[in-house]
Order: C-alpha cells, then structure tokens, then sequence
C-alpha cells in the first residue's frame, strides 16, 4: 500500500489526513497542549519581564516539540507527506521531521492553507496529490 499523508497544523491542533492513490481518505485529529501567547496590554501595571518572556518561549518551545514528535509517530509509514497550515506551526513540525531524515526525504511540500472543514482538508489533498475524485 502506497500511504500519503497530509498534515495540518497550528499551535491548538492538528489533522493528520492518510491517503492512498485511489483517494480514499481517513482523518485523525489531536489536540495540543501548547501554550498560547500571553500579550501584554499597555494600560497594565504588570508586565512580562524579558526573563519571563524567554522562559515562556522556552516552554512554548519545548511543547511544540513534544506534540510534533507525537504527532509524527502516526506517519511512520508515509511514503509521501505534505505539511499545511495557517502559520509558523507547520515551519516548527518541519524542523522536528527534518530531525527524521528518512521521513524528511518523502516531504513534498509545506503549504499555507488556513483553517479548513474536513471535507476541504481531504480537497486540499485529492489537488495536492492528484487523487481521484469521487
């Protein structure tokens, strides 16, 4: 069997599409527990000092590390994989797949496409790959 995967991600979560040439398609769906940014207003007495700043990228960081890694368990067997999403979510799963040269070699494509209903998603993918349609 020839597995296709699409991955679409954000920092909230992220869909996992498998497909295979004759274009049928499931979808696995996962939650991610990064954290969202916290910006500071201009009226507030409290700040986020630098210090604080770095330590919540830090983590920021390292969250978004572990929900790629676990996120890339479920495409071990790709043989072709594009990633997609609205913004620098896909570019950071990208430097963790890098990390996997055999799955790195079978990346076709980082796409920017915002947030999509599933039957959009499984579109997105039948164009990128030139699946049949129903």
């Amino acid at each position: 069997m020839y597995n296709l995967y699409g991955i679409w991600i954000d920092h909230s979560h992220a869909v996992i599409l498998k497909a295979n040439k004759m274009g049928e398609m499931t979808a696995m769906y996962f939650n991610s527990a990064v954290e969202p940014h916290i910006h500071g207003t201009a009226d507030s007495n409290e700040h986020l000092s630098i210090v604080n700043q770095g330590k919540q990228e830090e983590r920021r960081h390292n969250e978004m590390k572990a929900f790629s890694r676990e996120l890339l368990k479920h495409v071990e067997d790709a043989d072709e994989l594009v990633i997609f999403g609205p913004g620098t979510a896909k570019h950071e799963f990208h430097h963790q797949l890098e990390e996997h040269k055999v799955l790195a070699e079978k990346l076709k494509g980082i796409e920017t496409a915002h947030e999509l209903s599933e039957a959009e998603l499984k579109d997105f993918m039948k164009t990128f790959f030139k699946l049949p349609r129903d």
